[in-house]
């Protein structure tokens, strides 16, 4: 095998908490494809050096090298920033929806990390991938403040719960509802805290700020949640239609069937939780506020069973929108199409 002319290598990665299984694979000129070695790295920085060792020693001279790896939370993205540093070595990062329709394609049975890289390893090698873009360094702070305020908003929630399961107690303990009450001010105070540094960073960045100004003519919408979708998806930078945008944020549609049985159809949730969370509040208000969109949910609600389909699918086009008028740089106008018309 050392002797054949090579026609592409591929490292496929599976990525997890602690640790990243990887396979090398290489596509020769008769388009046989073979795996050459897998090996299993810590998710660390000694791991990281450590793997780009490993492929610098098993890779053809003459050609780049690609490793292919599916967007995981955010477990990839120490290795996907190390390898972009490096020179002849491309990167492709996966949407979870994409990778799992190939997989779907080969009908593999078992599933491991291992079979997992090596199915990564020659996907690589047969499809036409994009090379990963390195979102700017600007979304990093607001992702990280937004990431912060959504764990202080649900631990707020929680103890609101708390407290008001213990002032309908039999017994109500007065020590232990004032400390609710104190955890609960103080837990404001600290979100109030976050919101202000988001909108600090964003101001410090005049192409960000004027973007965001603009999107936040969409009724309902705050800086802090435009500012959390931005920042989740680096400005839309590897993101290049709504549809995929959907599969990223996990709100495309699975449906699960089997011979004659069909079931309900349901969002995958695969994708970027943190998105889901931070569209579930504003749809609510541009429900509200917004005469599109109450018409939209009202619409879809009479055919519904269930309410919260209705909400799941304008927070859908309530994402769209946002990310509409960031490629096009313009504001929200209530019933364009007819403003356009007239």
């Amino acid at each position: 095998m050392e002797n054949m002319e090579l026609l592409k290598q591929n490292v496929g990665v599976d990525i997890s908490k602690d640790t990243f299984v990887a396979t090398f694979a290489v596509m020769t000129r008769e388009q046989i494809i073979k795996n050459k070695r897998t090996c299993s790295f810590n998710n660390t920085e000694n791991g990281i050096r450590g793997f780009i060792g490993w492929a610098e020693k098993l890779k053809g001279q003459d050609l780049d090298l690609h490793v292919t790896m599916e967007a995981t939370g955010v477990y990839y993205e120490n290795l996907a920033y190390a390898l972009h540093e490096q020179d002849n070595i491309i990167v492709h990062v996966l949407l979870p929806n994409i990778a799992k329709k190939y997989f779907e394609s080969l009908n593999v049975k078992i599933k491991t990390d291992k079979v997992d890289s090596k199915i990564l390893g020659q996907m690589g090698l047969e499809r036409m991938l994009k090379p990963w873009v390195l979102s700017s360094k600007v979304y990093r702070k607001p992702r990280t403040l937004s990431r912060e305020k959504e764990q202080l908003v649900k631990e707020n929630t929680m103890v609101k719960n708390q407290l008001h399961a213990e002032v309908h107690t039999a017994e109500p303990m007065k020590r232990t509802i004032t400390r609710y009450k104190n955890r609960i001010k103080y837990l404001d105070k600290q979100i109030k805290s976050v919101e202000k540094d988001i909108e600090k960073t964003v101001d410090s960045d005049g192409f960000v700020s004027a973007k965001v100004k603009k999107i936040k003519t969409i009724p309902g919408v705050s800086t802090a949640t435009i500012v959390g979708v931005i920042a989740e998806t680096g400005g839309f930078v590897n993101i290049n239609s709504i549809k995929q945008l959907t599969s990223y944020s996990g709100y495309d549609v699975s449906i699960k069937e089997s011979g004659k049985w069909k079931g309900k159809s349901s969002i995958s949730k695969k994708g970027n939780s943190h998105i889901r969370g931070l569209m579930y509040m504003p749809t609510l208000s541009s429900i509200q506020h917004s005469k599109t969109y109450k018409t939209t949910y009202n619409r879809i609600k009479e055919n519904k069973e269930f309410k919260m389909v209705a909400v799941v699918a304008v927070q859908r086009k309530l994402l769209g929108l946002i990310y509409t008028l960031w490629k096009n740089d313009t504001i929200y106008i209530e019933n364009f199409q007819k403003a356009k018309e007239a």
